[in-house]
C-alpha cells in the first residue's frame, strides 16, 4: 500500500518544490525595487535632499549665539603710579566673568533667502525625479533580462525537439550504412548535424545560466540562486504615437531631470545677482562683565545690559566676477537646453524604431506561425519518406534545418515584439507605474 502511493507523494512534493522556484516578472521587479543598490542609493539621496530643504538652510532664521568666559588667575603685581605710589603684592588673585548673548537677523538681502529656498525645493524635486529614473531603468533592465531568459529557454526547448529528429535520422543512416544500402558519407553527415545541434543545446544551457546570473545581480542576490521564469504575455494594443510623444514631453524622468537642472541654473543666476545687493541686519546682544582683583588700580568692575542696532553690508568691486559667473551660468543653461533637445530627439527616434520593430514582428509572427506548421508537416513527411528510402539524406537534412530556422525565427520575432513594447514604455517613463 505504501509502495503504491509513494510515487504519487514524490510527484506532488517535486511539483511543490518546482513551483517555489518559479519567479514571475512582477516578483522579479518587486525584489529589484526593494534590494537593487542603485534604488537604495537614490532613496537615500532623496532623504538627504528632503532633510536639507529647510528655511534654516536657506538662511531665513536669525543667528543666535551665547558665549561665556570664566577665568581665574594668580599673579605677582608690581605697579608704579605717576604720583610715585608703588604697589607690590605677590599672590594677587583675579577673577573675570564675561557672559553675552548675540542676535543677528537679515532684514534685507536682495531676496537671496527666498531664492535659496526655491533652489532647495528644486533640488528635492531632482532627487525625487532621479529616483523615478532609477526605478524606470531598473524595471527596464529586469524586464529585458527576464524576457531574454524566456527566449533562450524556448530556443533550448526547440533545439531539444529537433535533436530527436536528428537522432532518428542518424540511427537510420547508420543502419543503412551497416547493411550496405547507403554510403558512409550520409551517416557521417547525419552525425555531424546531430553534434551541431547538441553543441547548440550546450551553448544555450550556458547562455541561460549566464542570463539568470545577470538577473540575480539586478535583484541583488546570490548569482547562483536557482529559479524558473514564466511565459511572457504581450498586450494586444500599444500606446499611440501621440501618447508616446506627449509622455516624452511631460513625464519622461530624463527630460524632467534636465529641465530641473535648468531651473537650478536660473536660481543660481538670481543668487549671484542678489549677492551684489546690500544687506541690512538687525543686531542685538545682552552682556554681563565682571572683573575682581585683590590688588591693582581697579579692584572691582561690573557692567551688564542690552545692546541693539542696525548694520549694513555693501559688496564692493565684485561686479566683474559676478558678471563672469552669470555669463558662464547662461552658457550652462544653453547647454542644458541643447541636451534636452538631443535627448528628446533620441527618445523620439527610439520610439519610432520600437513601433517599426513591433509592427514588423507582428507580421513575421503571423507569417511564421503558418510557415512553422507547414514546415513541421513537411519535416514529418520527409522523415517518413526517409524511413521508406524514397528520399535522400540531403533532402531530409534540408527539411530538418528548415525546421530549426523556422523555430528560431518565430521565437526571435516574439522576443522583439515584447522588447519593443517594453522599450516604448521605458521611453514614456511609464514603467514606473
Amino acid at each position: 500500500m505504501n509502495k503504491r502511493f509513494f510515487p504519487i507523494i514524490l510527484l506532488v512534493f517535486s511539483l511543490k518544490i518546482y513551483s517555489q522556484d518559479i519567479l514571475s516578472l512582477d516578483e522579479a521587479i518587486t525584489q529589484a525595487l526593494s534590494q537593487n543598490y542603485n534604488i537604495l542609493l537614490s532613496v537615500n539621496d532623496k532623504e538627504i535632499a528632503q532633510t536639507a530643504n529647510s528655511w534654516y538652510a536657506a538662511g531665513k532664521l536669525p543667528s543666535v549665539t551665547a558665549n561665556g568666559v570664566w577665568n581665574n588667575s594668580i599673579t605677582n603685581l608690581l605697579q608704579k603710579l605717576s604720583n610715585g605710589t608703588v604697589i607690590e603684592r605677590n599672590g594677587n588673585r583675579t577673577s573675570v566673568i564675561n557672559l553675552n548673548g548675540q542676535f543677528s537677523y537679515r532684514l534685507y538681502g536682495g531676496k537671496r533667502v527666498f531664492i535659496a529656498k526655491k533652489r532647495l525645493d528644486i533640488q528635492e524635486s531632482i532627487a525625487e525625479e532621479a529616483l523615478k529614473q532609477d526605478i524606470n531603468q531598473v524595471v527596464f533592465d529586469v524586464t529585458n533580462s527576464y524576457i531574454n531568459i524566456n527566449r533562450l529557454i524556448k530556443q533550448k526547448s526547440a533545439i531539444q525537439e529537433t535533436i530527436s529528429f536528428f537522432e532518428e535520422r542518424s540511427k537510420l543512416s547508420r543502419s543503412r550504412f551497416e547493411i550496405g544500402t547507403a554510403g558512409k558519407n550520409d551517416y557521417l553527415q547525419s552525425q555531424i548535424d546531430l553534434n551541431v545541434q547538441r553543441n547548440n543545446e550546450i551553448n544555450l544551457t550556458n547562455n541561460i545560466a549566464l542570463a539568470k546570473m545577470d538577473l540575480n545581480q539586478l535583484l541583488a542576490r546570490d548569482p547562483n540562486t536557482p529559479f524558473e521564469v514564466q511565459d511572457i504575455i504581450v498586450p494586444e494594443t500599444l500606446p499611440t504615437q501621440a501618447e508616446v510623444m506627449e509622455a516624452i514631453e511631460s513625464i519622461n524622468p530624463q527630460i524632467t531631470l534636465l529641465r530641473y537642472n535648468q531651473q537650478i541654473l536660473e536660481q543660481n543666476a538670481l543668487e549671484i545677482k542678489a549677492l551684489q545687493k546690500p544687506s541690512l541686519f538687525a543686531n542685538g546682544s545682552l552682556n554681563f562683565n565682571y572683573n575682581n582683583s585683590s590688588a591693582g588700580f581697579n579692584l572691582f568692575t561690573q557692567n551688564y545690559g542690552p545692546q541693539a542696532g542696525l548694520s549694513v553690508s555693501v559688496p564692493l568691486f565684485t561686479r566683474a566676477l559676478a558678471n563672469q559667473q552669470i555669463k558662464i551660468n547662461a552658457l550652462d543653461y544653453k547647454n542644458q537646453g541643447l541636451q534636452i533637445d538631443a535627448l528628446k530627439h533620441s527618445l523620439q527616434s527610439s520610439a519610432a524604431e520600437s513601433y517599426q520593430n513591433y509592427n514588423n514582428a507582428l507580421q513575421l509572427i503571423e507569417l511564421e506561425e503558418q510557415n512553422l506548421n507547414i514546415i513541421r508537416e513537411h519535416n514529418n513527411i520527409a522523415m517518413e519518406r526517409f524511413r521508406k528510402a524514397t528520399i535522400t539524406t540531403v533532402e531530409l537534412r534540408q527539411a530538418q534545418l528548415n525546421l530549426v530556422e523556422a523555430q528560431n525565427r518565430i521565437i526571435n520575432a516574439r522576443y522583439i515584439l515584447k522588447q519593443s513594447e517594453v522599450r516604448l514604455l521605458y521611453v514614456m517613463g511609464r514603467l514606473i507605474q
